[in-house]
């Protein structure tokens, strides 16, 4: 029995000692660590790696209303105009690296929106660093740059006072630190983990000390985060303020970066800031997006920058009807569905925030709801970011005046930065112009579309209203949505409801969204993963087996048809390449697609349409494009039309890069699975 305990308390010793070694924060780094980190800043920047950082080199990456300011520091260090070498951009590196930082996104280091005009609140705080089990009266250091894994319990208590909470229409609570970071302070909140809060892919996060795992409370009561993780800087606090005393907590796990320390001298104190905004005009921003339709109504969603009543007043004018109005009641985030006459075709609609007696609207927005026939485009990998805003208004204005969609499908990626709160609306709705408040859109996710503000901004026909396995008929068209990332095993709860749903369709055309390809030459696809591996596996040959007629993916940033035997799926098109500024090549050799052009394609030169085998495939690598589909009564027809101008490289004749009719299915009684 000695021995017995002798052992247990040795194993409990080492794993104690291994716990806190895990969680022991790497020393400061040394000068010759910095000094190597910023050499690599250079060594990136001269893309010609001659030893020279030209002004072109150095402008590459900023946002274009930041180089004029960039471009008046570059030249103040490069006097002869030459370029810099190494030893000059060393010697100037913060002046440099802070040049052309300052964007449209600079208010957020002291309030929330930049026309909402706010106060500061008087708190008294109070700080733990063991989860707010002790609290005392310092900020508290953030730990230093150490393993992926080291995590802080902190948490913040703070108390306040509210003369009169009629005056306050709009709270918000940030962290802030003392940094000397130029683009500080940088201190964000997120209430997912690490991997949420850094995209998904990268397990490195710039924007530290960031709260991981955050749970917000006021006056006790937790607030909703959002649907999913969600990365900011600004909490906004929806509930109800008390007169007088009123607490608000923040609790989770503080992380930095564990290269963060490299640039900067370590923070040694994170303290929180409280800002409240008197009643006043909000706008209306992250949309509205129009999402699920039907006979009888249609939905939108938006975000108000205050907590507001959300009005929508929607107008018949095929047939002509009465307005009707629908009220989404004192939120931030309003996903609102409106009734509106059976039969209707054609209608227009308003949105209106109210804050007290401030109103602001936008509108009115012409819709026509597809019908029998119908055209839907589809596109993807936009990946909306502030180096491509430019290139992916452009796009999106060509698809709303050249591909006159009825209806929107979108096969995921969206935002290169998923989780930042803050991106969305300026980077990926706004340069849409009234595309996605007109045009209703039907989406599915991909690798970057996890995020809380994804599930927020669509309103599916799950009946959740925001998950994305989901099966909606419109016209003679059956579109299935699945979520790729989920689990798709034979015999599985998403299997057993996909093969329901195929079994019992009944329309002409089955179309289904999955973000990941099952067959693909793109270079993403190369190495393969869980989700394509089920698309590949399970999804496509349950596809073949109820004749569906086609599966729309993204994925791989490129443009690819191919056509898998009956046992093995249906036609698959990868549509993924219409934002992004730049992308990837095909994945060496394609033969990587057992249904592609052959083992002898180029991975460079291969464009087009190859018959090999028998059977014919068609692809576009990294080129940008998007897919218009005519539904008509027996037939779709497929148009895919090139982003670029004619006659440049590989523009498509008369820009159409591939053309393709998929017939109605014919079913027998054994196919739609009766007996």
């Amino acid at each position: 029995m000695l021995r017995v305990l002798l052992s247990a308390a040795l194993v409990l010793a080492i794993s104690v000692a291994e716990a806190q070694a895990k969680n022991k924060p790497k020393p400061p780094p040394t000068a010759e660590q910095i000094l190597t980190r910023k050499t690599q800043v250079f060594e990136s920047l001269d893309k010609n790696s001659d030893g020279w950082l030209t002004l072109e080199e150095y402008l590459a990456d900023k946002r274009p209303e930041a180089k004029e300011q960039a471009t008046k520091v570059f030249r103040e260090v490069d006097k002869e105009g030459k370029g810099l070498k190494l030893a000059q951009f060393l010697a100037n590196y913060d002046a440099l690296m802070a040049a052309g930082v300052v964007h449209t996104f600079e208010y957020l280091k002291t309030r929330p929106f930049p026309n909402i005009k706010t106060a500061p609140l008087t708190v008294a705080w109070r700080y733990s660093n063991d989860g707010g089990k002790t609290f005392g009266n310092k900020p508290l250091p953030a730990p230093p740059p150490g393993s992926r894994s080291s995590y802080f319990p902190y948490a913040w208590k703070g108390t306040f006072e509210v003369p009169d909470p009629a005056k306050i229409a709009g709270l918000w609570v940030r962290l802030v630190d003392d940094s000397k970071h130029y683009d500080a302070p940088r201190a964000s909140i997120c209430n997912g983990d690490l991997t949420a809060a850094a995209g998904g892919y990268w397990r490195d996060l710039g924007f530290c000390p960031t709260l991981l795992d955050a749970a917000v409370l006021l006056n006790g009561r937790g607030m909703k985060l959002g649907n999913g993780p969600v990365l900011r800087f600004w909490v906004s606090l929806e509930g109800q303020l008390r007169q007088g005393q009123n607490t608000v907590e923040l609790r989770g796990n503080i992380y930095t970066y564990w290269g963060g320390g490299f640039l900067e001298p370590p923070v040694s104190a994170i303290d929180a800031r409280l800002l409240a905004a008197e009643p006043q005009a909000a706008e209306i921003c992250n949309g509205p997006v129009l999402g699920d339709f039907g006979d009888g109504y249609f939905t939108l969603v938006c975000r108000t920058q205050l907590p507001a009543d959300l009005v929508v007043e929607a107008t018949p004018s095929e047939p002509a009807g009465p307005t009707v109005a629908t009220v989404s009641a004192q939120k931030v985030w309003h996903r609102v569905k409106v009734a509106i006459p059976k039969g209707t075709r054609k209608f227009s609609y308003t949105v209106t925030a109210k804050v007290g007696q401030f109103e602001t609207s936008r509108g009115p927005w012409e819709v026509a709801l597809p019908g029998k026939e119908f055209r839907f485009v589809a596109f993807g990998n936009v990946s909306a970011h502030s180096t491509s805003i430019d290139l992916w208004r452009t796009n999106a204005n060509r698809v709303a005046a050249e591909g006159k969609p009825d209806l929107l499908i979108i096969t995921g990626n969206e935002m290169e930065q998923s989780p930042w709160e803050w991106c969305w609306d300026e980077l990926y709705i706004r340069p849409t112009g009234d595309l996605l408040a007109r045009v209703p859109s039907l989406v599915t996710p991909c690798c970057r579309d996890f995020s809380g503000v994804f599930n927020e901004l669509h309103y599916t026909p799950a009946s959740d209203t925001s998950a994305h396995d989901w099966s909606k008929v419109v016209g003679p068209v059956r579109f299935i949505g699945l979520d790729g990332n989920e689990t798709w095993a034979a015999g599985a709860p998403n299997y057993q409801w996909l093969e329901t749903e195929l079994k019992n369709a009944k329309e002409k055309f089955i179309v289904v969204l999955d973000g990941y390809p099952g067959y693909s030459s793109g270079v993403n696809s190369a190495h393969g993963n869980n989700s394509l591996r089920q698309t590949r596996e399970v999804v496509l040959p349950l596809l073949g087996k109820y004749k569906a007629t086609l599966m729309l993916c993204s994925w791989d940033p490129d443009y690819e048809r191919c056509q898998p035997t009956p046992d093995k799926g249906v036609a698959q098109i990868v549509t993924g390449a219409i934002g992004k500024e730049s992308f990837h090549r095909w994945a060496g050799v394609i033969s990587v697609n057992p249904f592609g052009p052959g083992p002898d394609s180029s991975s460079r030169v291969t464009n087009g349409t190859v018959v090999y085998k028998g059977r014919e495939w068609c692809g576009y690598v990294a080129h940008r494009h998007y897919c218009a589909f005519d539904v008509k009564d027996d037939a779709i027809h497929m148009h895919v039309h090139s982003l670029y101008k004619e006659g440049m490289h590989w523009a498509g004749k008369n820009g159409v890069l591939d053309d393709k009719t998929f017939k109605a299915r014919e079913l027998t009684l054994h196919d739609s699975g009766s007996n």
